[in-house]
């Protein structure tokens, strides 16, 4: 599993894709937080963080379908993964290394974008708003923002495993993505709804930036381990079944 492992990260840190579709996440929310502050007054520096919370998340559902598109999907049409099983590796270990190679690319996404977007908030509007300490509204959002991101993107990995024309895939992720947040917005108008929404990670996406309180903390948790999870044992049922061509 290690010298998989390994030689999955040495290929996606690589790839093309890893480096545009990664230049592209970390440049646009920060250039229209810095676009935002340069006309907008009235933003304080925790204002302009969360702004760029929410410029990220907007950004992924856009790109990081591409990314699993290429990510996943390609690997099955450059017969990567065939090779891969053809050496004597095990299905699950093939899968999993891919899985962590794709969260963890995600996580340096999530993680850049917000250093950037938090130190141009703060220098531009301040150390102003906080309603809290720094570590835990910034630092510990930060950290729990990424769990979601991650889980979030799951869902464009799992996608991937059902498509094998790469083009296909990235329509199908960058469908699935807009439509759960648009469904997601929608159900929030509703009451009843919203402590269904917050029990998923495209929920959760918008709820960590406004909600820090221990009990969402814990939901947003709880709620991407149980997608994640969810996601490597349902791509795996489908993944052992498959005839490899």
């Amino acid at each position: 599993m290690g010298t998989l492992l390994k030689w999955e990260m040495k290929q996606t840190f690589a790839s093309k894709s890893f480096w545009i579709i990664g230049g592209a996440l970390v440049t646009l929310p920060a250039l229209m937080l810095f676009a935002a502050l340069s006309f907008a007054s009235e933003f304080t520096g925790y204002d302009a963080f969360l702004e760029g919370l929410n410029n990220y998340n907007a950004f992924v559902i856009f790109l990081i379908g591409v990314f699993a598109g290429i990510h996943v999907t390609g690997a099955f049409e450059g017969r990567k993964i065939q090779s891969a099983v053809m050496a004597g590796n095990s299905r699950f270990n093939i899968l999993l290394a891919k899985f962590i190679s794709y969260s963890t690319a995600v996580a340096i996404y999530s993680v850049i974008s917000m250093v950037i977007t938090t130190a141009l908030s703060f220098a531009m509007g301040g150390v102003t708003g906080l309603d809290g300490s720094f570590a835990r509204m910034i630092i510990a959002r930060a950290a729990v923002f990424t769990v979601v991101e991650i889980a979030y993107a799951a869902t464009c990995f799992f996608a991937s495993m059902f498509i094998r024309h790469q083009g296909g895939a990235i329509g199908l992720n960058t469908g699935l993505m807009l439509m759960s947040n648009v469904g997601a917005q929608i159900l929030l108008n509703f009451d009843w709804a919203e402590k269904f929404v917050r029990l998923t990670p495209a929920g959760q996406s918008m709820f960590i930036i406004a909600d820090m309180s221990n009990s969402n903390i814990a939901m947003a948790l709880a709620t991407s381990v149980v997608a994640i999870a969810a996601v490597i044992a349902l791509s795996y049922v489908k993944f052992r079944r498959e005839e490899l061509k």
